[in-house]
């Protein structure tokens, strides 16, 4: 392929990635017993499964696979943890609306650590694609900000840290196995959760329909998505990568309005499309890596 077609590759995949994210928002919705937390160990329960067999029928061991990617892989099992566990803390602590606004600084912040650690080109239409989708959020959010509470507005903002840290660590084991990232994230999730709920008194004797629900949001949601996005990360830069992958923020609010009839409010479908203008903007700029072509070509053609 060449260098263009990559670049449009990798953008399909990290959009691919978002678009399947965003249909946890169906299995949350039929899930109304389970807590956050509650949630979180089920949604692992049922990624962890899929992981294990995957490797099994790869003829690797699940061990082996774990620590496949090194001191990379484990530092992004730890970055998706927080990020997931901040997320939750800041949806308890702080307005949805908030909690949403900050956790979307994330491209922005890939952004900058590429540029920083990994001496990545950010083109203008990248920068460009950022702030519209930025100024979409902040659209979508509009008429629900408040103050908040402080520390969950900057645990809010840790989401988009470690997202976007996670984008970076992605990109510097593109050449290498980082499969084994989503089972150490389930592993760690696991036994943070279990934890957890040992220590407050919360029940583990919840619905099985609903944690049915969430386990098939790890399987084949949050399994597929990561399975993309790391793929993604082979072709394209940190800030353009997770800015692609708002999808999931777009689509949210649609799947919603198709099977529970919940229509968004005016200033949600305004943003929703201001962020989608930002990132179809990103999507088909040209690739923001600083390699040049016949390495981005060999490295595509593996």
């Amino acid at each position: 392929m060449t260098s263009r077609q990559t670049a449009l590759f990798g953008a399909f995949l990290a959009l691919a990635a978002g678009t399947v994210f965003s249909f946890g928002s169906i299995t949350v919705r039929v899930s109304p017993s389970l807590d956050a937390v509650q949630y979180l160990l089920w949604r692992s329960f049922g990624l962890l499964p899929l992981v294990l067999i995957v490797a099994l029928l790869q003829g690797k061991s699940p061990l082996r696979q774990l620590f496949s990617g090194g001191w990379l892989g484990l530092g992004g099992a730890v970055c998706m943890t927080v990020m997931a566990d901040l997320f939750i803390f800041a949806m308890k602590t702080t307005t949805i609306a908030n909690a949403l606004l900050f956790s979307s600084a994330a491209p922005l912040i890939g952004a900058i650590l590429a540029r920083l650690i990994l001496k990545e080109r950010i083109l203008v239409f990248t920068w460009l694609g950022i702030v519209i989708g930025i100024g979409g959020l902040l659209i979508m959010t509009w008429g629900e900000l408040g103050s908040g509470n402080a520390i969950g507005n900057l645990a809010a903002f840790g989401v988009g840290f470690a997202y976007g840290l996670y984008s970076i660590i992605a990109r510097l084991g593109r050449d290498r196995d980082m499969s084994g990232v989503v089972m150490g994230w389930a592993v760690i999730t696991i036994i943070t959760c279990s934890l957890f709920m040992l220590a407050t008194g919360s029940s583990f004797a919840t619905p099985m329909v609903e944690n049915l629900a969430a386990m098939l949001h790890g399987a084949a949601f949050i399994g597929g998505g990561m399975y993309l996005l790391n793929t993604a990360a082979r072709y394209v830069g940190a800030g353009r990568l997770v800015l692609l992958a708002q999808t999931e923020t777009i689509l949210g609010p649609v799947w919603v309005l198709l099977f529970f009839a919940e229509v968004p409010r005016l200033t949600t479908i305004i943003g929703g499309a201001v962020l989608l203008a930002g990132v179809l903007l990103s999507a088909f700029a040209r690739s923001d890596a600083p390699e040049d072509e016949s390495e981005v070509a060999a490295r595509a053609s593996v």
